[in-house]
């Protein structure tokens, strides 16, 4: 009877011991990730705020007449790269001269967040556009290609 007690306690306590260890390996972790990924998305997004932070509507940006291809900018699903036309000191044309496009998931997200891209940068006449849930990596490269245009066309 005292083993049966014993075998009893010893599997419970093998069962918790195997719960508490599921919950650190399993959820943990991610809380830390949020907070690294979340942290890390903010200082992305202030460094690109204060990138642009002259570019934004008000602020009187002038940029010189012509077409300019931004740096080819890489993201965790491949490259991207732009080419602004600027007419009257203004951005009047977005091409989008590679987007990621290896594998369907890629190329479905593309055609749906691109052209949402695009109106924005040409609603906004700079680089400061929001992001469209599930497209972050299309809006890293499509913002970095197209302030690199940008700058491009400032330095002219």
């Amino acid at each position: 009877m005292c083993r049966k007690v014993a075998a009893v306690f010893l599997s419970l306590a093998i069962a918790v011991a195997m719960a508490l260890d599921g919950y650190f390996v399993f959820f943990q972790p991610l809380s830390s990730k949020k907070s690294t990924i979340s942290s890390t998305s903010t200082a992305a997004s202030t460094s690109l705020s204060n990138a642009t932070a002259s570019s934004q509507p008000g602020s009187q940006q002038t940029y010189k007449d012509g077409e300019y291809v931004g740096k080819s900018t890489a993201t965790a699903w491949g490259n991207v790269q732009l080419k602004v036309k600027i007419t009257n000191s203004k951005i009047s044309q977005i091409t989008v001269l590679k987007y990621p496009d290896t594998h369907s998931h890629s190329v479905e997200v593309n055609q749906q967040s691109l052209p949402i891209y695009k109106q924005e940068a040409l609603k906004k006449q700079s680089a400061s556009i929001n992001q469209v849930s599930g497209a972050t990596e299309t809006w890293k490269g499509f913002t970095g290609s197209l302030q690199s245009a940008l700058m491009q066309a400032r330095q002219a």
